[in-house]
């Protein structure tokens, strides 16, 4: 101990600084967590008692993922972040691509609902690869802005980078048929570029393209539906329940208005929580993307604003981390890290409550999915790690 005390007094002497550590972001994720247990297992009970016969196998499955996480949160957070940045950049991209290759391996892939998004290799946890290539993409994208930022005032500079997750994006799509997760994988890095390029006026004209491209998609739905022709498959469905949810009742927009009903029914601090009327049989797997409005129907209008509070608490920790790192390679790891979870929470919100059209993706340390709450808490492992190369001013 003295040996370690002498070494501490030596490095205050010597730099006049102390170490950071964002206790905020941890106490934050920590309860955010726990509010997702507490969520999941109402949520979920009565639909887990009739597939498996336990009414805690949902709550037993997150429970474990999210101690998992925790475990390698605590190890990651002990990794310096310069430790990603000697990995070459084709090695994430790569592996982006190896890790989605999986799923059209026969036999270890598991499809559900039209799509294939999880693997599952011998006695280990099913897996969803998807996860694990975003927090991929976001190091990828971290190295490459940070090479090139200077590159990025030009509109070669701005398009070049972007190939390469555009073709990843059709992989995904090819590979798992799962379009919420490519369009996710898509936005986050036109995010981390839009933040740092310089030259906002071409970024706001990419994000403007981007948005008329979308409302050219789905004027054209619309037209071949009052043409009397084919509509895309059921992704043109679901745009069309979007904009009449109440014509579709029964089929695309059932899940959509039952969330709505369950919004709506909360009032203003709920029925109480476990006393959801919805999640027995009119939702479906409530327990992953429709749980926000279990949270609405439960605890009310007040609730999901303080959920959505707790968000907000942990996007701002994020940005004063990236705000505060003097290297740009661990800022953008950061930024990348707050645009996947804003994405997320913002995109899952919008389709509960009927603002996008309806598409799964789960709200980020609530739904449950083992996959997900294990890499999210992996991303605050990376976070905080970065915060750790903070020095402050001891006063």
């Amino acid at each position: 101990m003295r040996a370690l005390d002498r070494i501490r007094n030596k490095y205050q002497r010597d730099t006049g600084k102390r170490p950071y550590f964002d206790f905020t972001l941890l106490v934050v994720v920590v309860l955010l967590v726990c509010f997702g247990f507490v969520m999941i297992y109402p949520a979920s009970a009565y639909q887990a008692n009739l597939k498996f016969g336990n009414s805690m196998y949902f709550l037993r499955k997150q429970i474990f993922a999210a101690l998992m996480g925790f475990v390698i949160m605590a190890v990651l957070v002990f990794i310096p972040p310069k430790f990603y940045r000697i990995i070459p950049s084709w090695v994430y991209l790569a592996a982006a691509f190896v890790v989605m290759a999986l799923l059209l391996v026969p036999g270890i892939h598991i499809s559900s609902h039209g799509a294939t998004r999880w693997i599952k290799l011998g006695p280990l946890p099913q897996f969803e690869p998807v996860e694990l290539v975003k927090l991929l993409v976001i190091i990828f994208y971290s190295r490459t802005i940070t090479r090139k930022q200077k590159d990025m005032d030009t509109w070669k500079g701005l398009a070049m980078p972007l190939i390469p997750v555009v073709a990843l994006c059709i992989f995904i799509y090819i590979s798992s048929h799962n379009m919420s997760s490519a369009l996710i994988v898509f936005i986050i890095p036109v995010l981390m570029i839009s933040i740092v390029a310089k030259d906002k006026k071409k970024i706001l004209l990419v994000w403007g393209g981007l948005i008329v491209f979308a409302a050219i998609a789905v004027g054209v739905v619309v037209l071949m539906d009052k043409t009397g022709h084919s509509i895309g498959g059921f992704r043109g469905g679901r745009i069309l329940a979007w904009l009449h949810p109440e014509k579709y009742s029964s089929d695309e927009s059932f899940q959509t208005l039952q969330a709505l009903y369950a919004i709506g029914s909360g009032g203003m601090f709920g029925k109480g929580l476990g006393e959801s009327i919805v999640k027995i049989g009119d939702i479906s797997e409530a327990q992953n993307d429709m749980i926000f409005s279990i949270v609405c129907e439960e605890l009310g209008i007040f609730g999901a604003i303080c959920l959505i509070f707790m968000f907000g608490i942990l996007a701002y920790r994020l940005f004063v981390i990236a705000g505060n790192t003097r290297d740009l390679f661990n800022a953008m790891i950061v930024i990348g890290i707050l645009c996947h979870i804003s994405v997320q929470v913002i995109l899952n919100i919008a389709v509960v409550t009927n603002s996008l059209p309806n598409t799964g993706v789960a709200l980020p340390f609530i739904s449950a999915g083992g996959t997900s709450v294990l890499l999210f808490l992996a991303e605050i492992g990376i976070a905080l790690a970065v915060g750790r190369t903070i020095q402050l001013d001891r006063r």
